[in-house]
């Protein structure tokens, strides 16, 4: 059920973009797709029918009762705010696992830029897989590169310069203070993160006597932090 519920917020993610734009799911008319707004308009409608595909696929022949019928709700129906309602309810009945017992880790699906949610969305679901595996290292080497996806997308937004053109190699301390200078507020204690992913990055590349393991409250307080970085600097 796991996938299931990351299927589900994946879903209620493009659905609030969609929302934002004053999208509608019903299509446009015929010959609006000459602009940029409108062909931007067309892809995050098909984010959304692309995203309910998924949950309806994954749903067949394993759900039943109030949860398909929630499905079911969620392909007939073309308002938003009733697709981002059905979505929650069914995550609130599928929130326990096919033994019954509680997600011990959960990881949140911040609302981020529709051009890289496709790539955090990737990486958070890796994230997640490492994180049920007791893969820490790794999971703190992906919070690394969630940042550096999403504070490259920040820089352009203010700039409308890439720096993964420019500076490919830039690293994420550079970022932050490439940011700095142009007046992007940032949390205080993002430098501190960042030094504990880089610690993790040199150890694994680099041979050292004595590898730096991450404990699992070290890495479930990265990955909360890196999902809450991303919350704070596109909202």
């Amino acid at each position: 059920m796991a996938e299931f519920q990351q299927l589900v917020a994946d879903l209620k993610v493009a659905v609030e973009h969609a929302r934002k734009e004053g999208v509608s799911l019903a299509g446009e008319k015929q010959g609006m797709f000459k602009d940029f707004t409108a062909q931007r308009r067309e892809q995050l409608r098909r984010a959304v029918q692309t995203a309910l595909a998924a949950v309806t696929k994954a749903a067949t022949g394993v759900l039943h009762g109030k949860a398909a019928g929630l499905v079911q709700q969620l392909q007939i129906t073309q308002d938003t705010s009733k697709m981002d309602a059905f979505a929650d309810e069914l995550l609130e009945l599928v929130v326990a696992d096919e033994s019954g017992q509680q997600r011990v880790f959960s990881i949140k699906k911040p609302r981020v830029p529709w051009e890289i949610h496709d790539d955090i969305a990737a990486d958070l679901n890796e994230v997640n897989r490492c994180m049920e595996a007791q893969c820490y290292r790794s999971a703190v080497i992906l919070c690394g590169r969630i940042l550096e996806t999403a504070l490259h997308r920040k820089y352009y937004e203010v700039t409308k310069n890439d720096l993964l053109e420019k500076s490919p190699g830039i690293g994420l301390g550079n970022l932050v203070a490439k940011l700095a200078e142009q007046n992007v507020a940032l949390d205080p204690a993002l430098g501190n993160q960042i030094h504990l992913i880089n610690q993790v990055r040199v150890h694994s590349v680099h041979q050292k006597n004595d590898a730096f393991r991450p404990s699992q409250a070290q890495a479930q307080a990265i990955v909360l932090y890196t999902t809450d970085v991303l919350e704070k600097i596109f909202s």
